[in-house]
């Protein structure tokens, strides 16, 4: 699928699938810098992958509840 971006140069055409693992690899580069960046402090770095499965559930449930991700339930 092609969609349309546009951009100070004009109107640039780009295949979805590129675009997108363009957007998945920026992510990780992020979270990595925000990592490397915690790692050199006292703070401890956080868990910074949001992808929550339904398997994890059990062994994250504290930290679904402090981040009150659970939706409203209970």
């Amino acid at each position: 699928m092609i969609i349309v971006v546009t951009k100070i140069i004009g109107k640039i055409p780009e295949r979805i699938g590129d675009l997108l693992a363009h957007l998945f690899i920026h992510d990780i580069h992020h979270r990595g810098q925000v990592h490397a960046m915690l790692s050199g402090t006292s703070v401890k770095p956080p868990q910074l992958d949001e992808f929550f499965l339904d398997y994890d559930l059990k062994l994250r449930e504290a930290e679904v509840e402090r981040l009150d991700l659970n939706g409203g339930e209970e």
